[in-house]
């Protein structure tokens, strides 16, 4: 028996992806306790924050998140994996030497593409390390990495920068660095050295090998990748409809689609310049007399994002039946999206402010960082570990049990979140914090597994990334540039944030449709499944671990 066939052994491999999930999210939300700092130093806006903290990341995490995740389906997950985290840990560690509000911005684009490529590999990882039966409380714990990530990030951080000022209080910093500089390369260069614990001890395990037959291998990966990419990128796009023979009202859709993008940016940016005074336009340059704002940028970015994502949605109605039929083409998947894209846009509005909101209101200083990161750690992890069982023992109970689940914790979560930003107390607001942190964390476990129930194993990280495109385009980038805009406009964080929890019913609503034809879409991917076999077979491999139905 060799070593990664030992029993412990995939365990470890867990321990391994959790960290790496851990880091992705130290890298991504250390933003939040640097916000202040940010401000001072380069001037930027609330809305500018939101922009930093969500759609630099989000835009490109998403565009790159579906032909990565493509990779990860076809190529070594491992060597996906180490690298995408090398690369982002070189650009958080890149973003310590911005100078600029543009400078900063690209560098968060560099984490974003290198994010993109950690969770759908790691997903996929798991589904061949361990049973079917677990894969709901082993996809909890492997989140538990979110909220060691979230709190680390805001622990690490906020001492990072108490520390530096401290010792550097008279100047003569290293490299003229400020702290803020300092912790962005503190919590950047570690990553680096853990890709290479990655390459070195964690192994490929071969596809579907618990589901009894190996699933079968991608010859061309990169290509598959590469046309994925380019599937959502004109000129290329235009080359994929011709490639899959698309009728002209295909190129007029596209055309459609471009047109609805660009009329997006002209009606957005306009709405969102209006609501704000000529002096928090937030204008990062002026060419030929015409100013590029904040909100035009954002609006872009947002545009581009739907666009890319349109064509990808038309080059896979046209070029992959599977994928089609049970990912872009369900309903079921649609509809668990959909309430994933509005719980995201709830909490990582709030999420993006909650250090900015407490030293801003409550008078609390960086060290704060510390104790929300100790909370976000224990409370964060708590919940999480807490959901894979939960939603487990609920999906046993009931067919609809993992959708009931999410209902409730949302409404917790909603409860808790209002009474934090609504008391004057230091204390209660931490402790309000500790349980919205606790209920945070319950709906990703269980609505991930749901998806992963609604296709079958050859495309679990394509279905994980198309799954994340709503919470990360809608969630992450309008979330948290939503509460900066109004916090912008108002002059109020407080009642920005409320706002953005005012979303939540519509993920409820969402996810009592679900419910209503779940067990259709089990159904569904359990056909296809038989129908790939079916089709497959005398090739001599079949793809095998679809989901179970639920009876």
């Amino acid at each position: 028996m060799t070593t990664h066939e030992r029993p412990w052994y995939r365990w470890y491999v867990l321990f391994i992806l959790t960290l790496i999930y851990a880091f992705s999210y130290v890298d991504r939300q250390i933003v939040t306790i640097l916000a202040p700092y940010l401000k001072k130093d380069l001037g930027v806006s609330d809305a500018q924050l939101g922009l930093l903290y969500g759609t630099s990341f989000a835009l490109f995490y998403c565009v790159f998140g579906i032909p990565l995740a493509r990779l990860a389906d076809g190529w070594s997950r491992v060597r996906t994996l180490a690298l995408g985290l090398s690369f982002w840990s070189l650009m958080t560690a890149l973003s310590g030497l911005s100078r600029s509000f543009v400078q900063l911005g690209t560098a968060r684009i560099g984490v974003g593409i290198g994010e993109a490529s950690a969770t759908p590999a790691a997903v996929s990882l798991l589904g061949d390390y361990f049973e079917r039966a677990r894969r709901g409380t082993v996809l909890a714990l492997y989140s538990v990495g979110v909220y060691v990530g979230a709190g680390a990030s805001l622990a690490i951080g906020g001492s990072i920068v108490s520390a530096w000022e401290r010792t550097f209080a008279g100047g003569n910093a290293p490299f003229g660095l400020t702290g803020w500089q300092a912790s962005f390369i503190g919590v950047g260069v570690p990553g680096i050295l853990f890709a290479l614990v990655v390459m070195l001890t964690v192994r490929e395990p071969v596809r579907g090998r618990l589901d009894t037959v190996p699933a079968r291998k991608d010859p061309h990966p990169f290509a598959s990748a590469l046309r994925d990419l380019g599937a959502m990128i004109p000129p290329w796009s235009w080359m994929r409809l011709q490639a899959l023979g698309a009728p002209r009202r295909e190129y007029l859709r596209n055309v459609v689609y471009l047109l609805l993008a660009v009329a997006l940016v002209i009606v957005a940016t306009w709405g969102s310049n209006q609501v704000l005074s000529a002096g928090r336009k937030a204008v990062i340059a002026t060419v030929g007399g015409f100013d590029i704002t904040s909100n035009l940028v954002q609006w872009i970015a947002i545009a581009v994002a739907f666009y890319v994502c349109s064509n990808w949605y038309q080059a896979t109605r046209l070029g992959d039946a599977y994928a089609h039929r049970l990912i872009t083409g369900s309903r079921t998947f649609a509809a668990v999206t959909v309430a994933g894209a509005f719980l995201a846009f709830a909490m990582n509005a709030v999420n993006a402010f909650v250090f900015v909101y407490a030293s801003r209101t409550l008078g609390l200083t960086a060290q704060a960082g510390l104790h929300l990161g100790i909370i976000a750690i224990i409370a964060g992890g708590a919940g999480i570990s807490l959901s894979g069982y939960l939603c487990d023992w609920a999906k046993r109970k009931h067919a609809f049990g993992r959708l009931y689940f999410v209902c409730v914790t949302a409404t917790a979560f909603s409860a808790a979140t209002v009474l934090q930003y609504l008391t004057p107390s230091v204390t209660l607001f931490y402790c309000a914090y500790a349980v919205a942190t606790f209920f945070v964390p319950m709906w990703f476990g269980p609505l991930q597994a749901t998806t992963q129930d609604l296709v079958i194993p050859r495309l679990r990280g394509t279905a994980f990334a198309a799954f994340s495109l709503g919470p990360n385009i809608f969630g992450l980038g309008l979330g948290p540039y939503f509460v900066g805009l109004v916090s912008d406009a108002s002059g109020d964080l407080r009642l920005a944030i409320l706002c953005a929890i005012g979303v939540l019913p519509v993920s409820i609503g969402a996810l009592l449709f679900a419910s209503r034809s779940l067990l259709q879409g089990e159904a569904a991917a359990h056909a296809e499944l038989e129908r790939f076999n079916a089709e497959t077979r005398e090739e001599g491999y079949v793809d095998v671990g679809g989901p179970q139905l639920t009876h």
